[in-house]
Formats: C-alpha cells, sequence, structure tokens
C-alpha cells in the first residue's frame, strides 16, 4: 500500500506555488487546487473524509496552516487567510530548485514524486543533491542557462545509458524498435536516442558517480522522440512503458507516402 502524503512533502511544492504570485501570497483554496494540479494524488489521499467536502489530500494541505509548519522554519507566515512566503522560505526552495523542477517536469508518479520530496525535506545533513535531467541534453540549447555542472552529469548517465543498451553498436527505441542510424543514416542519426526516466535519479553530492550510474540503469528506458512523445503527451497521465508497447503492436503500422 502507498504511504500516505504527510505535510513535509507539500512543503516545497508550496513555497514554489507562491513564488509564482508576485506578492508571494496564495490562499489556501488556491493552494488546494494548484498542488492538486501538479501533484496529481491517487489511492486513499483521495478519499472523501466523512462529513466533510475535503479528502484526505485537501485536508493535508489545510494542515499545513492549522499545525503552523510552515512557521516552524520560518518558510512562509499565515495571516487574514493567506500564505505568504519569507525570505527563508525563498532561499529554502532556490537551494532545491533545480531537484523539484525535475520532480515536477517529469511526470513522475505521485508516489515517487512524494517519496522523493521526503527525501529533500528528511535530509537532516543538508547534503547537496545532484540531478540529472535529461531534458537539458533534449534541448540543446538549455546548456547556455542551465548549470554546467547538470549538464555535464546529465550527459554522463546518458552516455552510460547508451552504451549499456548498445546492441552491435546501434541503440533501439525500446518501445517500437526504430534506430535512427538505419533510418537517417551513420552520419546522422548514430548514437541518437532519448533517456526516458521511469523513475527520479538523483545522488547526493558526496555518494560515488559509477554507483549511482550503475543502479540508474534499472530506472531508465532508451525510446525515440516520438514514443518520448507519447509517453508524456498527457501530462496528468503519462503513459506505461509496457502499455504504450502494447499499443504499437496492436496498432503501429508504418506507411510511407509516395513523392
Amino acid at each position: 500500500m502507498a504511504q500516505r502524503i504527510t505535510e513535509t512533502e507539500l512543503i516545497l511544492p508550496s513555497l514554489f506555488l507562491m513564488s509564482l504570485n508576485n506578492d508571494g501570497i496564495i490562499t489556501t483554496s488556491e493552494l488546494i487546487q494548484k498542488l492538486r494540479e501538479i501533484m496529481k494524488p491517487i489511492g486513499e489521499d483521495l478519499e472523501i473524509l466523512a462529513g466533510r467536502n475535503d479528502d484526505k489530500f485537501s485536508q493535508k494541505v489545510r494542515n499545513l496552516t492549522a499545525h503552523r509548519t510552515f512557521e516552524r522554519d520560518d518558510l512562509a507566515k499565515y495571516k487574514d487567510g493567506y500564505m505568504e512566503i519569507t525570505n527563508n522560505g525563498k532561499w529554502h526552495l532556490q537551494e532545491n530548485q533545480e531537484i523539484l523542477k525535475y520532480l515536477l517536469i517529469n511526470d513522475f508518479s505521485y508516489i515517487d514524486l512524494t517519496e522523493n520530496l521526503r527525501k529533500i525535506e528528511k535530509n537532516q545533513d543538508k547534503k547537496k543533491i545532484e540531478v540529472f535531467d535529461e531534458n537539458v541534453i533534449i534541448q540543446e540549447g538549455r546548456k547556455k542557462i542551465v548549470e554546467t555542472a547538470v549538464y555535464e552529469r546529465s550527459s554522463t548517465l546518458r552516455n552510460y545509458a547508451i552504451k549499456h543498451f548498445c546492441i552491435e553498436d546501434k541503440i533501439f527505441c525500446q518501445c517500437c524498435n526504430f534506430n535512427f542510424q538505419d533510418f537517417y543514416g551513420e552520419q546522422i542519426g548514430k548514437g541518437f536516442i532519448e533517456i526516458h526516466h521511469t523513475k527520479p535519479i538523483f545522488k547526493y553530492e558526496d555518494e560515488d558517480l559509477e554507483n549511482t550510474l550503475f543502479q540508474a540503469i534499472n530506472n531508465l528506458t532508451p525510446v525515440c522522440s516520438n514514443c518520448h512523445r507519447m509517453i508524456h503527451r498527457n501530462w496528468n497521465k503519462p503513459l506505461e512503458i509496457q502499455y504504450l508497447i502494447d499499443s504499437i503492436n496492436t496498432h503501429g503500422v508504418f506507411t510511407q507516402i509516395s513523392q
């Protein structure tokens, strides 16, 4: 059974949503709605409370103010029906913005999202958490505006994955079996693939990189650009790899257009 969400996992996403407003404030009702959109709760957290309009997820969000969760570490203050991010809250968000962005834009499952948000907040030693974001590779222009270390780590993971998944020096989409080299020719297509992260991948700064890469292979899947887009087409419900494979086996036919 999946672990219920706690107030701990709601801290960073809540600060993020406050920061999106110019005044840095948000109402509890707005916060419930927007957290629901970006976190996509499932299971027991969607159960309606007896005699209430709230489900367990929205009640947990309300507890952020009732239990003064933000005030304990001076991350936000509650006044006149609004929550307002503090300078300390902005600093906490800034320190963790890379991993939060990575977790939110990659359509990870609710369980994986909450589990890793919990790890961030429970990081008692405040070790720096390093992320590997395939999006900085897909969007080549981003390497000019992202931290160089993030780009280099992501490139290292990508190259490690390609080497691992290559078959006779070629790498194929694990969903549709497409190979860029065969289709576009060696000069254009050799070695090109996108790497889908099925679960979040990050390491603490003092952990061994080689061991992290070895463990990460279990949570990576090489896919062509088309299949990757299909996986993430519905932001609220990314496709499971096997579901996409089954759909391709049932419907997938490539028709060449006559010139």
